[in-house]
């Protein structure tokens, strides 16, 4: 599960170009539907506390993001704060039946904020560790910068696809402009 593409994309920005933004951890009906998506709530804490672990976190994301997509290193002092939260989640391990055979799963031993915000961090740190993180890309619209995970073969993708097709609506944008280029260079 990409929970941390979720978390990081939960400050929302208008890719049309209005200029409007929302962070959606302050939207109640977004936040619970993010935390049921994860499996289960933290128990015993009030939802500002989850909300504010959770945009700290998701601005130590933004900040490493920020940091791959610009192809420069990272300071181990980011490193030294993702394994912070790392800590938060002692789990145990348990064999379950799994499609095909058995797999070994790790199960928390706690369901609090630390716990939350642990796994969601883990979930990153395995898409870095495992993955390519050269594939995460923001998207090149200006106005939307929607974080993504390039799946494409060649890892060319520019636009993000979310809930925004960034893709389309920029080469509409292309095509208007050199429509008006045309036109004036027709007058003159």
């Amino acid at each position: 599960m990409d929970s941390w593409l979720d978390l990081l994309n939960s400050d929302w920005h208008d890719h049309t170009g209005s200029g409007r933004r929302e962070d959606r951890l302050d939207n109640p009906e977004w936040l619970d539907r993010y935390l049921s998506r994860l499996g289960d709530q933290p128990k015993g804490k009030r939802k500002g506390e989850v909300r504010d672990a959770l945009r700290e976190l998701r601005d130590l994301l933004k900040a490493i993001v920020d940091l791959i997509v610009a192809g420069k290193a990272i300071p181990n002092t980011l490193w030294d704060r993702m394994n912070e939260f790392l800590a938060g989640s002692p789990f145990i391990r348990q064999m379950e039946l799994a499609e095909g055979g058995y797999a070994l799963e790790p199960v928390p031993l706690k369901s609090d904020v630390a716990a939350l915000t642990a796994r969601i961090a883990a979930d990153f740190c395995r898409t870095i560790a495992e993955g390519e993180p050269e594939r995460i890309k923001i998207c090149a619209n200006k106005d939307c910068l929607w974080v993504f995970y390039d799946h494409s073969k060649n890892r060319s993708r520019r636009w993000c696809e979310g809930d925004t097709g960034c893709g389309s609506l920029m080469k509409v944008r292309r095509f208007r402009a050199k429509g008006r280029r045309k036109r004036a260079s027709q007058k003159g």
